[in-house]
């Protein structure tokens, strides 16, 4: 390759890549939308039965790499074991422990303080 030909390549490369990112972060946010949509749902739904609720911003740069945060939600201690089949960033337990890193506290007043920041690809 002639030195000559790089710089076009690369350039072409770039303005591809300006495109993609546009794209990109358009699917982004419907995806992130959704999902908060949900997880509001979520905690919402728990709350009106009176149990508590907590919700963790995801800690990494991108959602790929770590949800897009977690909802802690404590059940009634009288109940049995649910058996659930939700994502993982949503946890059932029953007694508070100082060493787990819940969040803050949810309320129906809060619900929509659960939210996420996504690493834009500007």
């Amino acid at each position: 390759m002639a030195a000559n030909e790089v710089a076009p390549t690369i350039q072409r490369l770039e303005e591809e890549w300006k495109e993609t990112r546009v794209v990109l972060d358009r699917q982004e946010k419907v995806l992130v939308e959704t999902y908060l949509r949900f997880l509001r749902r979520v905690a919402k739904a728990c709350l009106e039965a009176g149990w508590r609720v907590w919700f963790r911003p995801n800690q990494w740069v991108h959602w790929g790499e770590g949800g897009f945060g977690s909802l802690s939600i404590l059940l009634p201690t009288d109940e049995p074991e649910p058996l659930v089949d939700l994502p993982g960033e949503i946890r059932f337990f029953r007694n508070l422990s100082d060493k787990d890193r819940r969040g803050e506290e949810i309320t129906l007043a809060t619900v929509d303080r659960i939210t996420y920041e996504g690493d834009r690809w500007t």
